[in-house]
């Protein structure tokens, strides 16, 4: 299972980060209205460019030109879309970068897959978050047993007041869903805005990965 650990901005916390076995892609928000904007940081791109650790850049209706901008100066390896981006900028984004794409969509009660169908081809994958009054986060989760009905292969990251405690109804819900690869954390595991409890990150991802091992485990035996 991909753990994402999104709104990463202060670089002390970052290094932190780096040194936590299990977490696969760190997430950078650039929509300036959010308080885990990276540039309200203070810092040179080029601090951030460097980390091995693959970046995700978070954007919010951004001109193409800006993402590409962004992309190039930190040293971005996908591209995450939260708000109302077109088909037509997603194919422009495509033909002009070779990191991948991730394109948001937020459930709430009128939830329909359809929705997702013109962007199928155009993205490496989709990510579910709870819908609310604005573009960032809520905080709170959306009813998972949504995903039981998806019904594409296209691979999907599970978001939305993901807590400490949801270690294991979320290795349930990744054996459950064939095409969900991954999780994207974030307010919960905060201490202040962009600056991560790197504790609690350490224990949530010993945690996931021990189950997971057990699982597996418990299936090879089963086979035997």
């Amino acid at each position: 299972m991909i753990i994402k650990v999104c709104g990463m901005a202060e670089p002390e916390n970052i290094s932190g980060l780096l040194g936590i076995a299990g977490v696969d892609w760190m997430g950078m928000i650039f929509y300036p209205p959010s308080g885990r904007y990276v540039p309200n940081f203070g810092q040179d791109a080029t601090r951030y460019k460097g980390i091995a650790l693959p970046k995700v850049g978070v954007f919010v209706n951004e001109s193409t030109e800006e993402i590409l901008r962004i992309v190039k100066d930190y040293g971005l390896s996908m591209v995450q879309l939260h708000g109302d981006e077109s088909t037509d900028q997603l194919q422009a984004l495509k033909e002009q970068t070779e990191v991948k794409l991730i394109k948001v969509f937020r459930v709430g009660a009128d939830w329909s897959w359809k929705s997702l169908e013109p962007y199928i081809d155009l993205v490496d994958y989709f990510l579910f978050d709870t819908d609310g009054p604005s573009y960032g986060g809520t905080g709170h989760q959306f009813n998972w047993e949504l995903l039981e009905s998806y019904p594409y292969e296209t691979p999907f990251l599970l978001s939305g007041g993901i807590t400490p405690k949801d270690a294991e109804n979320l290795l349930a819900c990744y054996e459950a869903f064939p095409a969900m690869v991954g999780i994207d954390i974030n307010s919960k595991f905060e201490i202040s805005k962009g600056v991560k409890d790197l504790e609690k990150i350490k224990t949530f991802t010993a945690a996931i990965r021990d189950k997971a091992a057990t699982a597996k485990k418990k299936k090879t035996d089963d086979k035997d």
